[in-house]
């Protein structure tokens, strides 16, 4: 009788320190999974939407595709001055002027967003580019 109480106690302690591992694990992943969030992301915010670009946004991404195309060193980009419209499918029309070496040179631009961060490059694409 002893013998079957201490199988008892023992079966029981083993299915406590299964339970007792299994709530560690699932910590250790969820621990895991937080810290490959941030080094990926840089925050814990979930980015599942974050809504369509503003126009700041649009014209920043305008002048990173502008600039090469000018091929100069000295590019001075016009802040307040520039013309923005979105049309259908995130396609977003953006015409500004730029002063290159002392010359001020029109252009412009339609980008299209694909989503996803609307701060980084490789989520848009230029769908025409004129420099006038």
């Amino acid at each position: 009788m002893a013998e079957n109480k201490f199988l008892k106690e023992k079966s029981l302690k083993k299915r406590s320190a299964n339970k007792a591992v299994w709530v560690l694990l699932f910590f250790c992943a969820v621990i895991i999974a937080m810290v490959v969030k941030i080094s990926l992301t840089g925050s814990l915010k979930p980015n599942f939407f974050t809504g369509l670009p503003s126009n700041e946004d649009a014209y920043a991404i305008a002048k990173e595709y502008v600039r090469p195309a000018l091929k100069s060193s000295s590019v001075t980009f016009a802040e307040d001055g520039y013309q923005f419209a979105k049309t259908s499918d995130s396609v977003y029309v953006i015409k500004s002027s730029v002063e290159t070496e002392g010359i001020t040179t029109e252009f412009k631009i339609k980008l299209q967003y694909k989503g996803g961060q609307p701060d980084k490059q490789k989520n848009w694409s230029v769908i025409d580019l004129s420099i006038f």
